[in-house]
């Protein structure tokens, strides 16, 4: 048999690698895994690697002085713009002067939210606001409610303490427990729990600035897809590792354990068929649950930015807002639902995508700003 010669100086080219299954969707796939499948698996290499990012407060600041604004600090958290020697915003810890003081407190409140939005005709999950002491009040409510719910801390943030598609009363158990112990320790309204409609769909996060959606990403959990030899463990481990040179992502990966896998009935050990799409987490954490936050303003459809406007015009005096929905597509309104609008939300996720093009949301901030200081 011939040999292949290579010289000293030129090393040999590295082994392939491993072809990456296909996606294997099932009879009845969610929206998430159509997704997944149809946008991100076609593109998986294209992860971007952001080398640098800055924080929510300086993406604004530096939005600021673009537009040619000074900023005088006034205390550690509180600043204001100036243009021309005149006073025309600021800014109070992550929050800017587009968000009322009424609308700060509907909005530390997901009960409360969910009020506006009801009373505004904006579509939003059936749901009630329970004291955490009446347990069994709630297990009334989810035996009524005749179908799956979701439980949430009412004064939460960062998708912490969230539990879906509860359905037993041992279930809803764990969720009151993991809603407990998510409580904001700086919640300035009674401590309550939420109970909601399970509504399956894609998890969108539209950021309204006025009237005008200007940035929007689809938020997918941490997931792996099987080759029917790895085992969930490495597969985990070798995702986890592909993000380490993007900046934004590497600091929010979680660790992954049996104890983390429990609630899948899976382990580190667990092996997959081939093609197998799986989530490691019922939920799309972008915080530190490895969630991945794709760019999907160009693919959203004009009614569902039309439902993200309406969420924010719910909450009087809020001019800016992350504006949170579950809709089983991109392409339309139909059975989409608004779940949570969020002034305090972090604009970085639109600034540096794990996928798609990133967008300036800061900048139309302050061009609202300097437009309703001009009024």
């Amino acid at each position: 048999m011939a040999q292949t010669y290579f010289p000293a100086s030129a090393p040999p080219p590295p082994p392939p690698r491993a072809q990456r299954p296909d996606v294997e969707l099932g009879s009845e796939p969610s929206a998430t895994e159509c997704f997944i499948a149809e946008h991100i698996e076609p593109r998986h290499e294209a992860l971007r690697r952001w080398s640098s990012t800055l924080p929510h407060e300086e993406l604004l600041q530096r939005a600021a002085r673009r537009k040619k604004m000074t900023i005088k600090k006034i205390t550690d958290s509180n600043q204001l713009f100036f243009l021309s020697g005149v006073v025309v915003g600021g800014m109070d810890g992550v929050i800017t002067s587009l968000v009322s003081h009424q609308a700060r407190r509907v909005s530390r409140s997901k009960a409360m939210t969910k009020r506006y939005l009801t009373a505004s005709d904006v579509p939003t999950p059936k749901g009630k606001a329970i004291n955490p002491t009446e347990f069994s009040r709630a297990v009334k409510y989810l035996k009524s409610l005749g179908g799956p719910v979701t439980v949430k801390p009412s004064s939460g943030r960062a998708s912490k303490g969230i539990t879906v598609n509860v359905t037993r009363e041992s279930q809803l158990r764990q969720a009151w427990q993991a809603a407990m112990a998510a409580r904001s320790a700086t919640s300035e309204s009674r401590y309550l729990i939420v109970m909601e409609e399970y509504t399956p769909g894609l998890d969108l996060r539209a950021y309204v600035v006025g009237s005008t959606v200007v940035g929007a990403v689809a938020r997918l959990p941490l997931y792996v897809v099987g080759d029917g030899i790895s085992t969930v463990g490495s597969l985990a481990d070798a995702e986890i590792s592909r993000r380490g040179p993007n900046e934004y992502l590497k600091g929010r990966q979680p660790e992954v354990t049996d104890a983390m896998l429990a609630p899948l009935e899976l382990t580190r050990d667990s092996v997959l068929p081939f093609g197998k799409l799986q989530p490691l987490s019922a939920i799309a954490d972008t915080t530190r649950g490895g969630g991945l936050a794709v760019d999907v303003l160009d693919l959203l459809a004009d009614e569902l930015k039309e439902l993200a406007v309406e969420g924010l015009w719910a909450i009087p005096g809020l001019g800016a807002a992350a504006v949170d929905l579950l809709a089983p597509s991109l392409g339309s309104a139909e059975g989409a639902v608004v779940l949570d609008v969020n002034p305090y939300a972090n604009i970085m996720q639109f600034h540096y995508p794990a996928y798609g093009e990133p967008r300036r949301v800061n900048d139309a901030v302050m061009e609202e700003i300097l437009e309703r200081a001009s009024r």
